[in-house]
This record gives structure tokens, sequence and C-alpha cells, in this order.
């Protein structure tokens, strides 16, 4: 099989610089681009930021930090960043239109050999990306932030080869993470699916005020989701017992919501730009904060679990 060194990311946004830093950190050449210097200028600071914060929490040196940052070239220029890759991640909006137009694209400026995956979380990009190269196009599902979260989904199109398969999950291994192949597409994949499901059952409470953003969440982190990493959900039902679970499955009482397509609450946050985190509000408020202080907060306390599953064997 090829060997892959040089790696580039299309799109530097939420997902793009912390892919980008992934591959960094673990030796890779990369080439991050954007069709706004704007963006990658934003990029470069998260990513500082981020590396910053794995230097403090004692996962990585100083000497290590800046290696992984000389190691990232930015650019507006997407023929100078995918003229020599060898593997390709898409990143950017979720646009049937601008994706197949960008793989249409790439697939005349890469080498015949490189491999093109989409981070793509629900589109079933295989019905409208066309290349000369469908063995070699794939799906890559990242998770938030994916320099820290372990999990990544590999989707196989209906050409994609074996051989592509077999790389891109070693590739993925080499750099930490924990690969799930899926054979075909599903839109959402796996755990896209679940937490879909969550997510209507909670925008339902919210829409009718039957509990705060706060009551949610506390609900949330101190019960079963207390349990979730080290039983998962299949498990929880083994230790719960399968003759309760049954009984369970059979209470009348319970109907989840239909499947919402809009939400009362959700809509009126954004008609007054509160779009979370990157404007300083949303359901709560982060005003007065900036977005690398936020952000460290969270992946401070991700790497402080993160690495007390790895210990106890759940990782």
């Amino acid at each position: 099989m090829m060997e892959i060194r040089n790696v580039t990311i299309v799109g530097a946004g939420t997902m793009g610089h912390s892919l980008a830093q992934v591959f960094a950190q673990e030796g890779y050449s990369v080439w991050l681009t954007d069709i706004r210097e704007e963006v990658l200028a934003q990029a470069r600071k998260l990513i500082l930021s981020n590396l910053q914060t794995l230097v403090e929490t004692g996962l990585l040196d100083r000497g290590q930090q800046d290696q992984a940052l000389h190691r990232i070239v930015t650019t507006t220029k997407i023929e100078d960043a995918a003229g020599n890759a060898d593997f390709v991640i898409e990143a950017i909006s979720e646009d049937e239109k601008a994706k197949k137009e960008l793989f249409g694209k790439l697939d005349k400026i890469c080498p015949p050999e490189t491999i093109l995956a989409s981070n793509t979380s629900y589109l079933n990009i295989f019905q409208f990306v066309e290349t000369g190269r469908p063995d070699k196009v794939l799906i890559t599902h990242w998770f938030a932030p994916p320099h820290i979260v372990p999990l990544v989904e590999i989707v196989r199109g209906p050409e994609t080869s074996q051989e592509t398969v077999d790389l891109v999950r070693a590739l993925l291994i080499h750099v930490g993470k924990k690969p799930l192949v899926i054979s075909k597409f599903l839109p959402g994949f796996i755990a896209n699916r679940l937490q879909s499901a969550l997510n209507n059952e909670m925008l339902h409470l919210l829409d009718h005020g039957y509990a705060t953003p706060e009551d949610i969440d506390t609900a949330t982190k101190t019960s079963f989701g207390l349990r979730i990493p080290i039983l998962g959900l299949v498990k929880r039902m083994d230790y719960a017992g399968l003759d309760l679970t049954q009984k369970i499955l059979s209470n009348a009482l319970y109907e989840p919501p239909p499947r919402r397509t809009r939400s009362k609450t959700v809509d009126e946050h954004v008609s007054l730009g509160k779009l979370g985190v990157k404007t300083g509000g949303g359901y709560y408020d982060y005003a007065g904060r900036s977005t690398e202080e936020i952000l460290k907060e969270r992946d401070v306390k991700l790497i402080k679990l993160r690495e007390l599953l790895k210990e106890m064997g759940e990782l």
C-alpha cells in the first residue's frame, strides 16, 4: 500500500483547524486551505491555543508544540495545498453543490493515487460526487474537537476499495484515533443517529417549557451521562436487566415526540444572532470571554476525562 506523508485539509473552520493539528502532531506535513484568509488566521490562533493546552496538561512539550506548528502551512490557493497530497479531508459546509464542485476540482489537482475523504455528517456524497477515482473516495466522520475525541467513523462507498479502507483505518490508528468501519452509507452513521434521537427529545422539552437548559444539562450530566463512558448504551441494559428492559419497552404511557425539523427555541436564538460560543451566547451566556478561553476550558476537562478513561481501560 502507498505511504501517506502529505495531508491536506480543505476548510479551516470548526473542524478543519483541529484536523490539521491531529496530523501535524503526529509528524505529517499538512496543508490547511480555506477560501478566506481571515478564517485561516483564526485557525492558526486556535491551533496554537489547542497546542498550548496540551502542553499545559502534560501531553506535549514545547518542542513538540513548535514542531507541529511548523508542519502546518496555510493558504487560500487550493492548487498549492492539494497538488502533492497523499490524503485529503474535505471539511467545508454541508452543501451538496459545494462538495460536488470541490471533489471535481480535487480530482483534477491531486495526483491519481490521492485518497479523497469527506467529513460530512449526513450527506451521501457517493450519490453526487463525480471523480475518476471512486475506489479512493470515502467518508471519515470526525467528532469535535477532533484533536481530543477518539472516534472516527469510516464510511465506504459502493466503489471504495478495501485497500483504501485499510489504509485510512491504519492511518487513523497511527494518529491515535478509534476508527469504526461502516460498510455502506447510512444517514447519521452510528453516533449521530443516537445523538439525533436525544436532541429531538431535548428540543421537545425546551420548546414546550418543561425544563430549562440548565435543568436538562444537570439531568444529563448527573445521571445517564455519568454511566455512558463506562457502560455505553447496550451494556447498560445488561446491568439493568433485560427483563426490566422488556417491561420498559412495553410502557405505553411514554411516546417519543415526533421527529422535528424546526425548533422554536433554536429559531428564536438564531433570529437574535445568538449562535452559541462563536457569538458569545446561545442558550448560555459566554460574553466577555474569548473563543480560545471557552474552548480551552472544555478541552482541559475532556482531556482529563479521556486520560482517566484510558487508565480504566475504557478507551
